[in-house]
């Protein structure tokens, strides 16, 4: 059983990432929408490209938390892709 605590620190450093990567990550994106007729949707690139680095940071940050702790539990935590409930968009869980 994992101790509340840990759990409390692994979901602030998981938070922690998403604070420091996400405000980027829409400005960009909002900066990318204004820009995408004049473009032809490559102003979105960066968006796409910053996307993946943020999950790519999350997804490594899980496998430090898997081999610092959760392995030795019997855990495994990982990102997943799933469709959202409210609509035809994808999110990761």
């Amino acid at each position: 059983q994992v101790a509340p605590e840990e759990f409390k620190t692994s979901i602030s450093r998981v938070n922690a990432c998403l604070r420091k990567n996400l405000p980027v990550n829409v400005k960009w994106l909002l900066c990318g929408c204004l820009c995408c007729c004049c473009t032809l949707g490559c102003s979105l690139w960066p968006v796409v490209c910053l996307n993946k680095r943020t999950r790519r940071s999350i997804q490594k940050l899980l496998e430090w938390e898997n081999n610092r702790l959760y392995h030795k539990l019997g855990l495994h935590w990982k990102l997943s892709k799933r469709k959202c409930e409210t609509s035809n968009m994808m999110e990761y869980v």
